[in-house]
C-alpha cells in the first residue's frame, strides 16, 4: 500500500509543525524526511531532592520520610529488589522540595507527619511535593517504556495543555518501546530534544522524548520492549525523565488507558 498523507495531520496535536515533505502513511518512512518546529515544548518542572544515605538508615525509611513507596524509590534509583544501601549512597528523591529527616534502626517507624495531606489518589501527599502515583491496567495493550516515578499527568498543565506523561528516572536508564511497530522519526527536536516516534498498529503513535541518547533510525521496524533510547534531560527541561505521549487516530490520548501494569524491580 503506497497510498500517501501528510503525517503532519498526525503529529499536529504534538504542537509540532509542519513537515517538510508529505511522507507515506502506510510505507516505511525514508531517512531523509525531517520535522521543523514552530512550538515549543514545555515540560512541568521536576521538583528533586539528593539524599545521602547515613548509617542504620533503610529504603523504607527514607521512602516514607520523603512520602514516597518503597516501589517508587527503588524505580527512581534503578535499585535492585532487595533495596540494600550502602553509607555514604546517593539517592534522588523525585518530588522532594527539601532534606527530610530519616529515622534509623532503633527509632520508631516513621509516621505521616501532621501537615500531611491526601493526594487524588487516595495517597499522602507533603507541602511542597509532587506526590507520584501508583498506576496500570491489568489488560493494557502497551507495555511501559521505562520504570520510573510518574511526577506529571496527562491534561492541563495551568495554561499548558501536557499531551502526555512524565516518568522521573536517572540518566542512562534503557527506554523500551511500548509496544511492536515502526520509527516515524528519531531525531531532534526543539523543546522536546532527542525524541523517537514510534507507529504501532490500531492507528497508534507513541512518542519518547528529553533522551540522552538514540539507539535506533527512522525507518526502523523495531519489536515490543527493544531498547531505542536513554533517559536523559535533552530539550526543554528541568531533570532527567521520560516525557511519553500516545496518540490514537492522530489525537493525543491519556497513556494510562493504554499502559499495562507496572514492571517490578529487576532481581
Amino acid at each position: 500500500m503506497t497510498q500517501t498523507a501528510p503525517v503532519l495531520s498526525l503529529l499536529r496535536p504534538l504542537g509540532l509543525a509542519a513537515l517538510v515533505a508529505l511522507l507515506p502513511a502506510c510505507a516505511t518512512l525514508g531517512p531523509q524526511a525531517s520535522i521543523s518546529l514552530s512550538d515549543s515544548h514545555v515540560e512541568p518542572d521536576l521538583v528533586s531532592v539528593k539524599h545521602v544515605v547515613e548509617k542504620g538508615q533503610t529504603v523504607y525509611r527514607i521512602a516514607k520520610s520523603y512520602g514516597l513507596s518503597v516501589e517508587e524509590l527503588i524505580a527512581a534509583n534503578n535499585l535492585d529488589a532487595t533495596g540494600e544501601l550502602k553509607v555514604g549512597q546517593e539517592l534522588w528523591v523525585p518530588g522532594a522540595a527539601k532534606q527530610a529527616k530519616v529515622a534509623q534502626y532503633d527509632s520508631p517507624e516513621p509516621e505521616a507527619t501532621a501537615t500531611a495531606r491526601r493526594g487524588p489518589t487516595g495517597s499522602e501527599k507533603r507541602p511542597g511535593q509532587t506526590r507520584a502515583v501508583k498506576v496500570g491496567k491489568q489488560e493494557g495493550v502497551l507495555q511501559w517504556p521505562v520504570r520510573g516515578v510518574l511526577y506529571a499527568k496527562f491534561g492541563r498543565k495551568g495554561k499548558e495543555g501536557h499531551d502526555g506523561i512524565d516518568l522521573a528516572a536517572p540518566a542512562g536508564s534503557v527506554v523500551k518501546t511500548a509496544g511492536a511497530g515502526t520509527v516515524l522519526f528519531a531525531g531532534d527536536q526543539r523543546g522536546y530534544g532527542l525524541i523517537v516516534l514510534v507507529e504501532h498498529d490500531s492507528h497508534l503513535i507513541t512518542l519518547y522524548a528529553h533522551n540522552r541518547d538514540l539507539r535506533v533510525k527512522t525507518g526502523q521496524k523495531v519489536r515490543e520492549g527493544q531498547v531505542v533510547a536513554t533517559v536523559g534531560d535533552s530539550g526543554k527541561t528541568s531533570g532527567p525523565h521520560l516525557h511519553f505521549e500516545v496518540r490514537k487516530d492522530g489525537v493525543p490520548t491519556d497513556p494510562l488507558d493504554f499502559l499495562g501494569p507496572v514492571p517490578p524491580a529487576e532481581q
